[in-house]
């Protein structure tokens, strides 16, 4: 894992420098792609070709990689976590061994996404994501629409309309240290936390950030119904997708959808199934039920 780490720091420092051949490979692939996405090539059209050309440098950059370091395992190869558990020496129960070597050990998963992409997309991301505003402009207008209407209601009123459970109302807010109540003209307070939080997706570049915005987001919600219901409980999904769907209108990302298919085409294949997949699940379910909302 040490040796991973090592690596990624090192293809960082590699890329940011201009008279390293990594760097200089990375100089002329952005000076090329943005000279062919940019201006008249910024068409709706060449998206496929333009994010097909993007895994086609990762792969053939990961390579590159392997061969400067050939102990990098190949593309969705495992690197175990190194162990927390204190080495006492000598005995250990058969039991304890036993239970060890049943329970599943934590691994990181090597891939061209994961190694490769805080490097190289943050240089390619304004073409594209021109690219991705082009090809879903209309559906997107669809959804900014909608989101402009429901955020005329306050607080209470939106809350109610999305199916939320009253228990998950938030009853105060904390103005400057200061508890306020929630009134039925209250706009814009409840869930603000988690609101900020999910606004900075319009801010970060690869999907790996994007998701960890989105948890984040996940983490503020609970942590404030909490509060609210002052015990433990579990989510089910029929409770956290309205209070979600309420974050997600309250937090009014222009280019939502944009977002949700940047991440869909980019994302790492290992966390598709894991509980960030998930959480990205939830968050594009979000996005295309406000574009059909019905308002009454």
């Amino acid at each position: 894992m040490e040796k991973y780490e090592n690596i990624r720091r090192y293809l960082i420092k590699a890329c940011d420098t201009p008279l390293h051949p990594l760097g200089r490979l990375l100089e002329t692939l952005v000076a090329v792609y943005r000279m062919t996405y940019v201006g008249v090539g910024a068409n709706r059209r060449l998206l496929q070709q333009a994010v097909n050309e993007i895994k086609s440098y990762l792969r053939r950059i990961f390579q590159l990689v392997r061969f400067l370091f050939p102990d990098l395992p190949e593309e969705g190869g495992v690197i175990p976590e190194p162990s927390a558990e204190p080495q006492d020496g000598n005995v250990q129960s058969e039991e304890g061994a036993q239970n060890k070597a049943e329970s599943p050990q934590p691994a990181r998963v090597v891939s061209s996404c994961g190694l490769l992409l805080p490097v190289l997309l943050p240089r390619l991301y304004p073409p594209l994501f021109t690219l991705y505003a082009l090809e879903n402009e209309r559906e997107e207008d669809m959804y900014w629409e909608c989101v402009l209407r429901l955020n005329k209601q306050p607080d209470v009123a939106l809350l109610n309309f999305l199916g939320v459970q009253q228990k998950f109302w938030p009853v105060s807010i904390s103005v400057l240290g200061e508890k306020k109540q929630v009134l039925p003209s209250t706009k814009d307070a409840c869930f603000a936390s988690a609101v900020e939080c999910l606004q900075q997706i319009s801010t970060t570049f690869t999907p790996s950030d994007k998701l960890h915005v989105i948890q984040l987001t996940f983490e503020e919600i609970t942590q404030e119904v909490l509060a609210l219901l002052k015990e433990d409980f579990l989510w089910s999904m029929d409770d956290l997708f309205p209070v979600f769907l309420y974050v997600v209108l309250r937090a009014r990302i222009r280019n939502l959808g944009s977002e949700v298919h940047l991440m869909e085409d980019l994302m790492d294949p290992c966390v598709q199934h894991g509980e960030q997949g998930i959480m990205f699940t939830t968050l594009k379910a979000c996005y295309y039920q406000i574009q059909h909302e019905k308002i009454t």
